[in-house]
């Protein structure tokens, strides 16, 4: 059966200066998969997740993100925002709001739903995100590492965003709260049929929730496949970056 393109990115040159840190990069994502991106320090994973978010734009290329190209000129970027929920590395709660507030932000500045039914919609977010109901009246700085990130995975999907992009989602976290949230992504993912772009460097991540792994490597995508594909794959920056001594065990675990 043929699979839908959520986003697909072609050609895509990006320059700073005479620095290049992309040239002819292809990459499709389908839609309800979890792609992960991945390679060694400054291969421009975070600036291509960057631009697929319309953050910074490139030297050329197309980047079509649920049938809209984004680059194109008069594109309806904030209606296509709309449409997908973000979770970054740190969580990027505002401090001065409790998290209740934080989930409920979206919905009341970009809705006229009454307060009961944002909050009522909040809260069920909250409980998706397995955070503590109990505590949603405390604020960002009052929370563990673990506790942040649901917060924040919380107000990602309180516009029942189609696509969901996640900056380092375990960076951070202990062990054990990393596998928790890779398997509260995993549920998320198969309940509310989201397409997930992720930037991590967590090899039990890249193990257990994700479906293909996009290499970037020599300013372009090297491989996308799944994990136990890709630590084969002859590339010698594949091999190198995935020879690791913590990798090698877990594909012991994952066989």
């Amino acid at each position: 059966m043929e699979q839908t393109v959520a986003i697909d990115i072609k050609g895509l040159k990006s320059q700073f200066g005479g620095k290049v840190i992309h040239d002819n990069l292809d990459l499709t994502i389908y839609q309800g998969e979890i792609i992960a991106l991945v390679g060694g320090s400054g291969c421009g994973k975070t600036t291509l997740l960057q631009q697929l978010l319309g953050l910074h734009k490139p030297t050329r290329g197309e980047i079509n993100i649920l049938g809209m190209d984004i680059l194109k000129p008069g594109a309806d970027l904030r209606s296509l925002q709309h449409r997908w929920g973000v979770l970054f590395q740190q969580g990027a709660l505002f401090s001065s709001l409790t998290v209740l507030e934080n989930v409920t932000f979206v919905l009341r500045e970009l809705t006229s739903l009454p307060k009961d039914i944002i909050e009522e919609i909040a809260y069920m977010k909250i409980n998706m995100a397995q955070f503590p109901v109990d505590s949603v009246h405390k604020y960002p700085s009052e929370l563990s590492g673990g506790m942040l990130k649901r917060a924040a995975l919380a107000r990602a999907i309180v516009m029942d965003p189609e696509v969901l992009f996640l900056d380092e989602p375990t960076s951070g976290l202990d062990p054990v709260s990393a596998a928790s949230l890779d398997s509260l992504v995993l549920n998320l993912q198969k309940s509310l049929g989201l397409t997930i772009v992720l930037v991590t460097h967590d090899p039990d991540t890249l193990w257990t929730a994700v479906d293909r792994v996009a290499f970037l490597g020599d300013k372009r995508v090297l491989a996308v496949k799944p994990m136990a594909e890709l630590i084969k794959d002859p590339n010698p920056a594949i091999q190198e970056y995935f020879s690791s001594e913590r990798t090698q065990r877990k594909e012991d675990h994952g066989n």
